[in-house]
């Protein structure tokens, strides 16, 4: 199935990516994610009206830049992180399974969807 935003679209405003293979998976994951949010909601997205359309390439593209490889040495969704010189270790605490796309509350707003979860869930709802 076709994702909700295009690489373009991606890129227009994260700027360009190394691989665009990942990036399209990413993309790929996040609108898998929006669908069943959607269907479950009962809202149709199969001929999406502008505005719509519109709002499913914002929370796409936002889902997918969370899930995206990063160039630094901290994993992408780290809510925090320690480095201890001696006896060298490194310590990361990710605030969401890395790697994932979830919908964010204010993601869910965003599509329409209620969403109680209280920063994210992967399926839109908390009773998913």
């Amino acid at each position: 199935m076709q994702p909700f935003c295009t690489t373009e679209q991606y890129e227009a405003k994260f700027g360009p990516v190394d691989d665009e293979g990942v990036l399209t998976e990413c993309l790929g994951d996040a609108s898998a994610v929006i669908r069943r949010a959607l269907t479950k909601a009962g809202i149709g997205y199969a001929d999406p009206d502008e505005d719509l359309a519109d709002r499913m390439m914002r929370a796409c593209r936002s889902m997918a830049n969370r899930c995206m490889p990063s160039d630094t040495d901290i994993p992408v969704g780290a809510t925090q992180a320690s480095t201890v010189i001696g006896p060298f270790s490194q310590q990361f605490t990710l605030g969401k399974a890395y790697g994932t796309p979830m919908l964010q509350k204010s993601e869910c707003e965003l599509l329409g969807i209620h969403c109680t979860a209280r920063s994210a869930w992967p399926y839109g709802g908390a009773d998913a």
